[in-house]
């Protein structure tokens, strides 16, 4: 515990007393840039060194990979590789739920296709079958103990794969993240599962945390009350500014209720460090007071990163932005080239990772050695050829004859349509050698630069003008933009 010292006598009071709280039922409500994540890594150490004869768990999960990954280096910061020995673990809130839904597979409490107890869960069907837009959606549900393959009929047509391919690789022991959630929330409508999952609780985990909490949806809640009926410490921390993810189903609201419904005890940590001019410490006070603000106007070589809502809107934007992501419209497997494609591009121009890569690397069954070991020198070569202004559909055509020969998915869709527009919009960034990174509102969140261009929509602009609202999903997106940099937030002129 020696490690954590110096870190404790650099606390304010609002973090040493969040982070010492003796409280079994805590919430941490965290302005940006307030220090959540080192209260979050203290608090985990306080609870894993606090009882060495007690062998249960303490663990700590966030929604997204890089949040975690945040949390656990700074864990081992703080307090040494020891604190995250098994079977204490810092994951992600999917991890968990794919750990609970195993339990019960292993209890006989729910029985999956197949007689499956171990499972292969992927993040989307994208990466590994055809998908296509169909207000039939394969689904799973939970018929007396047992997972069934079921349809359902949406409103709106979104990519889906066929419910015969689904139901094939749901019985060989595939499924998503999301099918995960759904098997879950309909186990527990039993209570057989409820105390099933409510005794794993109580014997294996002594201490919860849970990261930006106001992401969680209905399924989460009914988890994080399984938790507290076994574990002796539950922390809540987040922010209902800074909630996301709403299209998972996120309800911010009824997250507050919950907090104020079940005893939690509240430390606010309303003191940021990120903000380094009275400008942008300003700005984001009149962002949490709901006041209208204007920002003034920039160019993207003024800042260290561009924002905007979609990714389409960066493309469309100023040609010195290089977003890192790009979805061209013509399949999974083109998509994934152009992924591999920009992340060459990106890797060079500016030292970062295209957003995707994981997933393009799943559609095209390889890893990052076949990458950088056989690959490299495929994409390296169209790089050049776009940069020398080769034609789009002569470049394509080099590199997927090239790609065929060592990767059987690109040689079946040789023929296919060819992301063309994609190749050109790659190309006309390789004529800029002062490329600025761009990224959407939700890849931002929690990251930081000095100084942040925002691409306003109108809708934007209006909200702006008029005080942004935490009820709206897009006001929040806004103000996570808005509240990034440290020095300037610039509106992309």
């Amino acid at each position: 515990m020696a490690r954590s010292s110096t870190a404790i006598h650099a606390l304010t009071p609002q973090q040493l007393t969040a982070s010492g709280s003796p409280h079994q039922r805590v919430y941490v409500q965290a302005a940006p840039g307030s220090g959540k994540t080192t209260v979050s890594a203290l608090r985990f150490g306080l609870h894993r060194f606090a009882a060495p004869t007690d062998r249960r768990a303490v663990v700590a999960v966030s929604f997204t990979r890089s949040a975690t990954e945040e949390l656990r280096t700074r864990v081992i910061r703080h307090w040494g590789p020891s604190s995250i020995t098994w079977p204490h673990r810092i994951v992600t809130l999917d991890t968990l739920l794919c750990d609970l839904l195993f339990h019960l597979l292993h209890a006989g409490v729910l029985r999956w296709p197949g007689g499956h107890t171990e499972l292969e869960v992927l993040d989307t069907w994208r990466t590994a079958l055809p998908t296509k837009p169909s207000r039939v959606r394969p689904v799973l549900q939970v018929d007396n103990g047992q997972v069934v393959v079921r349809t359902v009929n949406e409103s709106q047509s979104t990519s889906h794969p066929s419910a015969s391919d689904f139901k094939r690789a749901v019985c060989a022991g595939r499924c998503t993240h999301d099918n995960v959630r759904e098997a879950l929330q309909g186990a527990l409508k039993v209570s057989s599962a409820r105390q099933a999952l409510a005794s794993y609780f109580e014997s294996t985990v002594r201490s919860l945390t849970v990261d930006e909490v106001f992401d969680a949806n209905d399924l989460d809640r009914d988890v994080f009350t399984l938790a507290t009926s076994g574990c002796s410490s539950l922390t809540l921390v987040g922010d209902p500014w800074q909630a996301l993810y709403q299209f998972r189903g996120a309800r911010p609201a009824a997250m507050a209720a919950y907090i104020n419904e079940n005893g939690f005890t509240t430390h606010r940590l309303d003191e940021s460090f990120r903000w380094g001019s009275d400008r942008q410490a300003w700005l984001t006070r009149q962002l949490r007071r709901q006041m209208p603000v204007t920002l003034p106007a920039g160019s993207a070589h003024d800042a260290d990163v561009v924002l905007a809502h979609k990714w389409k809107t960066l493309w469309d934007s100023d040609p010195h932005v290089l977003p890192l992501a790009i979805k061209p419209r013509v399949g999974q497997v083109q998509e994934a080239i152009c992924t591999l494609l920009l992340n060459e591009i990106t890797q060079n121009a500016l030292g970062l990772q295209a957003v995707f890569l994981h997933d393009a690397l799943v559609t095209l069954d390889l890893d990052k050695e076949e990458l950088l070991t056989t690959l490299r020198t495929c994409l390296q070569t169209a790089v050049t050829h776009l940069k020398a202004g080769n034609p789009p559909s002569l470049v394509w055509r080099s590199l997927t004859d090239s790609l065929a020969d060592r990767i059987p998915t690109v040689a079946a869709q040789q023929h296919a349509r060819k992301p063309l527009s994609a190749l050109a919009r790659l190309q006309l960034r390789l004529e800029d050698d002062q490329l600025v990174p761009g990224l959407t509102f939700h890849q931002s969140k929690g990251r930081e630069w000095n100084t942040v261009a925002i691409r306003l929509s109108c809708a934007d602009a209006s909200a702006l003008a008029l005080g942004l609202d935490p009820s709206q999903a897009d006001h929040r997106a806004l103000y996570v933009a808005l509240t990034r940099a440290r020095l300037n937030t610039l509106a992309l002129a």
